[in-house]
């Protein structure tokens, strides 16, 4: 018929991703490399940012609750 229903893409994850520096804990302020580190475990589509990231004092985690794109 021509008529094809559009793709809808599902997210690899939608729980939340947390990354570490290689196993070692990040600082504060290492929220740059973080987000380079959470882009590569995502693949090409990289992380889902949003207003909810943070960093986990007690684990030394960088939080990214949206996961992966």
């Amino acid at each position: 018929s021509g008529c094809v229903e559009p793709r809808t893409e599902v997210p690899a994850s939608t729980a939340p991703l947390r990354v570490t520096n290689g196993g070692q804990p990040f600082a504060m302020w290492d929220g740059a490399l973080a987000r380079k580190v959470a882009d590569a475990q995502c693949g090409a589509k990289g992380v889902r940012v949003s207003i909810y990231d943070r960093f986990d004092r007690a684990t030394g985690t960088w939080v990214y609750p949206e996961g992966c794109a």
